[in-house]
């Protein structure tokens, strides 16, 4: 996604929401329908451009028109988002469930052209966790995509990007290698080692015949 810092009046209305307004169960079953359609949306564009797009007007172009789609999907999820947290404050797993919670998180994950706004819910998901949340995970990968949309080295190393071998590095390096695996296992995530590997995995077998003809026939992993 391409990063435009976008500044709106909802920047400065984010600091009003209704945090600690009380969720009935009515209002969870609408929160819940809500969160299953923004998914699903964001899912439908997720991952690699479709094949179809990609053999009708060959792979740069058809990755042109995906970022756009994606693009445009991602600013109706965050407006959405954005009206739910304005509504109830932030919807943690405490709130609404560890698969909703990741639904209301995917969207703010993917607000690249908003850090202003990732960067208020961070502070907002930090305070659900001192508040008893298990919303470490969802911290840990927000936070290196806010250093990563910033341009500065990721303390978990949950951004990536791929070398010439297609073997998976860290998108602007770690702040401290020796301890990542440490910092990774405290925020219930895989470790590095183990992460890295299985992102060079599904990126050979989605690249397989581009990496054969730059003489990769096997992924490159980290041992």
């Amino acid at each position: 996604m391409k990063k435009i810092v976008l500044l709106s009046i909802f920047g400065i209305l984010l600091v009003n929401c209704n945090s600690n307004k009380k969720i009935s169960e009515q209002d969870k079953v609408q929160i819940l329908l809500e969160l299953n359609a923004i998914r699903t949306l964001d899912q439908e564009y997720a991952g690699m451009p479709p094949e179809n797009l990609r053999e009708k007007y060959g792979n740069k172009k058809a990755w042109e028109i995906f970022e756009l789609q994606q693009d445009s999907v991602d600013l109706i999820n965050q407006e959405k988002i954005k009206s739910l947290y304005m509504k109830y404050g932030y919807l943690g797993e405490k709130k609404i469930g560890e698969d909703a919670a990741s639904d209301f998180w995917l969207p703010i994950q993917h607000a690249d052209n908003d850090v202003a706004f990732q960067k208020k819910m961070l502070k907002a998901i930090k305070k659900e966790i001192e508040n008893g949340s298990k919303d470490k995970y969802r911290y840990a990968m927000l936070e290196d995509r806010i250093n990563v949309n910033l341009n500065r080295p990721q303390r978990f190393g949950s951004q990536l990007t791929y070398n010439e071998k297609g073997q998976a590095i860290p998108r602007f390096g770690l702040i401290d290698s020796t301890v990542v695996d440490s910092l990774r296992k405290a925020y219930s995530m895989p470790s590095f080692k183990e992460y890295y590997n299985d992102m060079t995995i599904m990126h050979f077998e989605l690249n397989k015949k581009y990496l054969a003809e730059q003489g990769i026939t096997e992924p490159q992993l980290y041992e």
